[in-house]
This record gives C-alpha cells, sequence and structure tokens, in this order.
C-alpha cells in the first residue's frame, strides 16, 4: 500500500510540474493619461505580480510632453521600470517595462521624452527581447518613424530577418496602430505587414480605446487599448472579429506554459471579459525521398507508401524532438507538420520505412519562419555517409531492411526466400516492389544490397 501511494504522489507531483506557468506578463495600452481610470488599471496590474509590463502605444498623453511623462507613467508603474529617474519611488533593479510608441508619444519635439525617459534595446523605437519561451518584437508604427512603417520599409526588413532568426516557441509582435480593428480609428492598411508568413504567432496592437480579438486567416491579432484614457464606440465589425468590448476598462494578462500562452482580458471590477489559448505554429517540412524498390526510373513515378520521419537533436545522444507517419506521393514527395519542434534549430531528418534502411539527412536542418524543405534524392551527400543508391537519375533509400534491424543481411534474404517459395501476395514487408507480390525480383534486390552489405549510417 505505501508503495502505490508513493507512485501516486510521484505521478501527481510530475503533472503539477508540467502544468506549471513560465511566467505571466501585464498588457496594457493607451493608459498614459492621469487620473483614477489609470489607477485603478494599475492597481488591476499589480495585483497580478507580473514579471513585465508591455504596452501598445499612447504612454503619454496629450502631447508625449516631458513635463507629463513621469505623471502619467511613473506615478502608477515607476516599481517595473529601470533606470527610473523620475519623482515616484526608487524604480526596480532591472527593467520590467518594455513600451511601445504610439503617435501622442511623437508630438513633441519627435518623441525625445518618451525616448529619454526609458532605457530600452536596441534604438529604442523598435527592440526586441526574450523572455522564457517567447521572442517579444516592439514596433514602431508611428508614420514620423525614420525607417519606415510599410512592409518593405528597413524596420520591416528588420523584423522580418529578426522573425526568421528566432528559436523560441511564440514570436510576439506589438506596436500601437492595429491592421484591423472595428473601433473608431478602424484599420491601418500599412500596418498589415505578412506578419504569418514571417513567423509571428500574434500581434497587439491598440490605437482604439476597445478590446477586440480578431481571427484572421487562422492568426491572432488583439486590440487592447482600455488602459485608462478614455473609451471608444464600435463600427461594423470587421471579418474575422470574435470578440468585442468597450464596457470598462482594463489589461490583459498572459501566462506562458510548455504548450501553450494563455491570453486573458479583465476588466477594473475584476471580471473576465476574454480568453484565448495560442498554440504554437506547426512546423511543415516539404520532403522529397524514393524508396529504392518502388522507385521506376523509367516513368519518374513510385509506388505510394507511408513512411515515418523523425526529427532528432543534432548533439548526442540525439534525442527524437517529434515524428510524423506521411503517406508519400508517387513523385516521392509528402507534406509533414510537427507540433514540437523550432525554428532556427537544427535537427537531422530520418526517415523510416517498413522495408528500407533508416536513413539520416547529411547534418542539421533548420525551420524558418516555420518551414523547411529537404531533398534525399538531388545528390548522394543529402544521406549521412552518402547512404543512398543511384537508380536513373535519382538517389533512392536502399530496400531490403525486412526486420528494421540496421542491416540487410542473410536474415533478410531469408525472410524474402520464404515468402518467394510459398508465393506470398499482398501488403508485405518482404514486396519491396510494392506490387504486392513477393517473387524473385524482390530476392534479387534484396540479395544484392545484402552483398554489399548495406547498413544504416548514423552520426
Amino acid at each position: 500500500m505505501k508503495i502505490i501511494t508513493a507512485l501516486f504522489l510521484t505521478l501527481s507531483i510530475t503533472f503539477i510540474s508540467k502544468a506549471q506557468t513560465t511566467f505571466q506578463f501585464a498588457i496594457i495600452g493607451d493608459y498614459g493619461k492621469a487620473g483614477t481610470n489609470e489607477l485603478n488599471v494599475s492597481n488591476l496590474v499589480k495585483s497580478w505580480n507580473p514579471e513585465f509590463i508591455i504596452t501598445l502605444g499612447d504612454n503619454n498623453y496629450e502631447l508625449g510632453e516631458q513635463s507629463t511623462i513621469d505623471t502619467n507613467i511613473g506615478k502608477y508603474y515607476s516599481q517595473f521600470i529601470f533606470p527610473y529617474t523620475g519623482s515616484y519611488g526608487t524604480g526596480d533593479t532591472v527593467n520590467r517595462f518594455y513600451p511601445s510608441l504610439g503617435n501622442h508619444d511623437w508630438y513633441t519635439d519627435t518623441a525625445s521624452a518618451y525616448l529619454n525617459y526609458f532605457s530600452l534595446p536596441g534604438n529604442e523605437r523598435y527592440y526586441d527581447f526574450i523572455k522564457g519561451n517567447i521572442h517579444f518584437f516592439a514596433i514602431d508604427s508611428d508614420p514620423n518613424e525614420p525607417d519606415g512603417v510599410d512592409s518593405n520599409s528597413v524596420q520591416a526588413l528588420w523584423l522580418k530577418n529578426s522573425l526568421a532568426a528566432s528559436s523560441q516557441k511564440f514570436n510576439l509582435v506589438y506596436f500601437h496602430h492595429p491592421p484591423y480593428s472595428s473601433g473608431q480609428h478602424g484599420n491601418n492598411p500599412y500596418m498589415n505587414w505578412p506578419f504569418k508568413r514571417w513567423g509571428a504567432d500574434a500581434v497587439l496592437a491598440g490605437h482604439d480605446h476597445t478590446y477586440e480579438r480578431i481571427i484572421l486567416n487562422e492568426f491572432l491579432y488583439i486590440v487592447n487599448g482600455l488602459g485608462g484614457k478614455s473609451i471608444y464606440t464600435f463600427n461594423t465589425p470587421v471579418t474575422g472579429s470574435a470578440v468585442r468590448y468597450n464596457n470598462n476598462y482594463g489589461a490583459m494578462l498572459a501566462k506562458t506554459y510548455e504548450d501553450s500562452l494563455v491570453f486573458r482580458f479583465y476588466t477594473v471590477t475584476p471580471t473576465l471579459r476574454d480568453y484565448y489559448k495560442l498554440l504554437p505554429a506547426k512546423k511543415t517540412l516539404l520532403l522529397t525521398s524514393l524508396i529504392e524498390g518502388f522507385y521506376d526510373s523509367d516513368s519518374g513515378l513510385s509506388v505510394m507508401d507511408t513512411i515515418k520521419v523523425l526529427l532528432r537533436k543534432t548533439v548526442s545522444p540525439y534525442e527524437e524532438v517529434d515524428s510524423v507517419i506521411v503517406l508519400m506521393s508517387s513523385s516521392g514527395t509528402g507534406t509533414l507538420e510537427f507540433n514540437k519542434a523550432l525554428n532556427s534549430t537544427p535537427y537531422y531528418v530520418v526517415v523510416k520505412h517498413r522495408n528500407s534502411i533508416e536513413t539520416w539527412s547529411s547534418s542539421g536542418n533548420s525551420f524558418s519562419a516555420n518551414n523547411l524543405s529537404y531533398d534525399f534524392t538531388g545528390a548522394v551527400s543529402k544521406a549521412y555517409g552518402n547512404n543512398l543508391k543511384l537508380k536513373g537519375s535519382k538517389y533512392c533509400i536502399y530496400s531490403g531492411d525486412i526486420n528494421q534491424d540496421g542491416y540487410i543481411d542473410g536474415s533478410d534474404v531469408s525472410l524474402v526466400d520464404n515468402d518467394v517459395l510459398i508465393s506470398a501476395s499482398g501488403y508485405l514487408n518482404t514486396d519491396l516492389s510494392g506490387d504486392n507480390f513477393t517473387d524473385i525480383n524482390d530476392l534479387s534486390l534484396v540479395d544484392n544490397n545484402s552483398f554489399t552489405s548495406v547498413i544504416a549510417v548514423k552520426p
């Protein structure tokens, strides 16, 4: 009985550990106007004890002046700011406040009050930072931005390249002017950058003093501008608008887990008004691979069959990260989606087939913006140890490992020979040509590969 209790306790502890949040952070927008509304929102945010805060612009109403910035920001959030040089306490020992510029921050002296008040990464107008499994990208969406605000600008190119290089599970982009909004300001088409294609997982913005969640082309946009300034009405809902709220002020609390990122919007009452669970983007591998016995070099076509593809780490002991089973087309191509892979992280691509030798890619390969292409058929060097066989003009994976022990040898020959003797038919591992018969052609193929001692070659 004691053993059972101990086992139950261990399993319970393991389950709880996996469910723990990595960290939580707060999101506020259009908040920087001293008064009761901002005070109530700041008290809500502080009650969560977030690790840090990000802002969606308009930090300092009305004109972004030096004379108002500390009253509008430091009075309510100084405990998150470092270095803090204002009049409301001593600030923090590390910076935990990551704002983005809004149009009101630009109105006086080219945003100098904002840029002098904060000490931020990069050029401070747009920058990135990493916390846990999230890569954050703060963008300046104001037309005054010197590096431009369209999708071909210097700023946009920086974002595109930075997203491509990110290896975090989630990539969050935030700024002030929303690409889509049902509020009074509405859409800002110049900020409709190809965020999803570049590798972002969500876009957060403010500007309209409402809360709205929009799902467009399976991509998440959130407008969160109820941080304390005022409240706007809604116009006709835009396409994809799933949730709209404008009855009270509030803020967002985000919690990251091992397998998800959860967004919640609370009003100051406090009342939960929206909940959304964001899953990591699937990583898509376009694979080209041919099986020796199944491929007809005269027609250029292959018998369609399933393979198992594994992604393995590139350092010993080469742990398996994820795997997918896919039916390959007659041209030897397949599209595979992986849930656990990360961008900008090298993986060996490993192909396993029911009667062929296990074959590894020659080196590690990385997903970029959630996509990767790999072609085993174009060169012998595409496989680790050059472990491919030329058939016509294509390199193929060796057929004949019937028992899947990593060797094509006498034991495999014996298995095929036995089925030849009884004229076996059907979906058999001993059928190396995929014609649903085990015959002399299959025996000849496995015998040849056994004679040359084909083995699985791995790191």
